[in-house]
């Protein structure tokens, strides 16, 4: 059977390490189970309910005093506080600092080893001629050898002596490369000179060639001129001839036309003749037409009369009978109307108690209505003098705990200023102490600060004499670096010779340079 009581709790139960059952355990503290766990978080606070517009409620009043229940916690929880509970002191940091600053200097060393160590085994190592490894070698030493030259001259053409000649070598290059292309424009015009005076001999030439071929084509072109003009005097006699031929032709064609113009207007006039025969025909057909349909209308007319008085009759005979049957009709209608009023009589007297016995009841409903309602009232009138009664008591209960509430938050505020006025206590104090801590470090900054300006002072004692040393050396460095600048510009001169510049641009050079041949 499951426990049951305090002890139990449906909610999953925590790993713990001691060798027991918390639903077994004895153990107490402060006089209750240290298993102990509340049914309801209302048990053991100070509950007060308050009444308003929708109610009464329970509030629940806080307590400021730690709750001192124990908490059951497991070995890794205990570890993990424990662990997080310690303060990292100064010494702690210090240690830490210096730990990490051995491990780096350890690392250094180690790569240190093993970079000396590389380099012994490269320098033991000798490459076999004819190998791989000695063309590698050598191609790394050609390389080497170009990279160092070439990082000198990058450092010698920073001067300012070899950057002023390398402006003059340049100005000199571009007047020799104007001088070299103003005389190959002037060779190239006189070129263009000699070549324009071939083509205008030429053109010349075919000018003439032209006029010749002109004067050709003009002579061959009036011969053909009078060719044509022959030809067009021949063909004009022969036009002539020709409309003679043509004239007597039309006058043929006229006199025959004419003819045909005089049968046609023969032809014509017999036509009109049978025209005129032939609509006297026809008149003559159409008059006996007429008559003929005259005696046919008239006969239409007198059938249309006999028909009219058929129909009159036949009226006559029909209102006859619609009379008749009115009549009878309203004989009918006399009877039904009778027999109507009778059942409508017996109708009325039977309304007539039917509405008595309908008033009876409702009279009878609304006394019934009546008395219910006053019990209503009544019963109603009783729940609200209860309720303004449990609303007395219940406003005098609340006063009353509003009086407590406001006698416990009294004993609080004092107890909250008692607590306040600890602390600052607590703080003058600790402002004292760092103010005399910052004392002290301000006078050991200001002894470090003369020890610092002492060691500055020798610093610089020993510096200036290490600069009068230096000195000789400087110029010495300043003599090899003017010869390494002179011998750099003779070697651009020699650059320029193997360029084939004009040696009047070269002694130029090397008058302003001030070079020693």
């Amino acid at each position: 059977m499951p426990p049951t009581g305090k002890f139990h709790s449906h909610a999953k139960q925590p790993k713990i390490s001691v060798e027991h059952d918390p639903q077994q355990c004895n153990h107490r503290l402060n006089g209750q189970f240290i298993h102990y766990k509340p049914l309801r978080a209302t048990e053991g606070k100070t509950v007060v309910r308050t009444f308003d517009a929708d109610g009464s409620r329970d509030l629940i009043v806080p307590n400021r005093c730690p709750i001192d229940r124990p908490a059951i916690l497991g070995q890794s929880e205990f570890r993990r506080l424990k662990q997080q509970a310690h303060v990292v002191t100064l010494k702690d940091r210090v240690e830490m600092i210096e730990e990490a600053e051995r491990q780096r200097n350890k690392l250094q060393a180690e790569s240190m080893q093993r970079k000396d160590d590389l380099m012994k085994a490269q320098k033991e190592q000798k490459a076999v001629p004819g190998s791989k490894l000695e063309t590698v070698e050598s191609e790394a030493a050609k390389k080497n050898l170009y990279l160092l030259r070439r990082s000198k001259e990058l450092i010698i053409e920073q001067d300012d002596r070899v950057k002023v000649a390398n402006g003059i070598i340049l100005a000199a290059k571009c007047r020799a490369i104007r001088n070299a292309q103003i005389a190959e424009k002037k060779v190239v015009e006189q070129q263009l000179q000699e070549e324009n005076r071939r083509l205008d001999m030429m053109m010349e030439q075919q000018r003439q060639k032209l006029i010749k071929t002109e004067e050709k084509k003009r002579e061959i072109e009036n011969k053909k001129k009078q060719r044509y003009v022959t030809e067009v005097k021949q063909q004009i006699k022969e036009n002539e001839i020709t409309q003679l031929l043509e004239a007597e032709k039309t006058e043929e064609e006229s006199r025959m036309l004419n003819k045909a113009l005089i049968a046609l207007q023969k032809e014509e006039e017999e036509k009109l003749r049978q025209k005129k025969e032939t609509q006297l025909k026809m008149r003559e057909e159409f008059r006996k037409a007429n008559e003929e349909a005259e005696r046919y209308k008239s006969m239409r007319q007198e059938e249309q009369r006999v028909a009219e008085m058929r129909v009159q009759e036949f009226m006559r005979q029909k209102a006859a009978r619609e009379e008749a049957r009115e009549k009878e009709m309203a004989v009918t209608r006399a009877a039904k109307e009778k027999e109507i009023a009778r059942m409508r009589a017996q109708q009325e007297k039977g309304q007539d108690y039917q509405a008595l016995m309908d008033e009876m009841n409702a009279l009878r409903s609304q006394e019934e209505k009546e008395r219910e309602w006053r019990e209503t009232e009544k019963i109603a009138v009783k729940k609200k003098l209860d309720l303004i009664e449990d609303l007395k008591v219940a406003r005098a209960k609340q006063i009353n705990d509003i009086r407590k509430a406001q006698a416990v938050s009294l004993a609080r505020d004092e107890e909250d200023f008692m607590k306040v006025a600890k602390v600052q206590r607590q703080l003058f104090e600790k402002d004292l102490e760092e103010q005399q801590k910052k004392k002290q470090q301000i006078a050991r900054h200001r002894k470090e600060l003369l020890m610092q300006i002492n060691d500055k002072e020798r610093e610089r004692i020993h510096w200036q004499q290490e600069r009068f040393e230096d000195g000789r050396a400087q110029r010495l460095e300043v003599e090899i670096k003017d010869k390494n600048v002179e011998d750099y510009l003779k070697q651009k001169i020699d650059k320029l010779k193997e360029n084939n510049i004009p040696e009047q641009y070269i002694g130029d050079i090397e008058r302003r340079l001030k070079l020693r041949k």
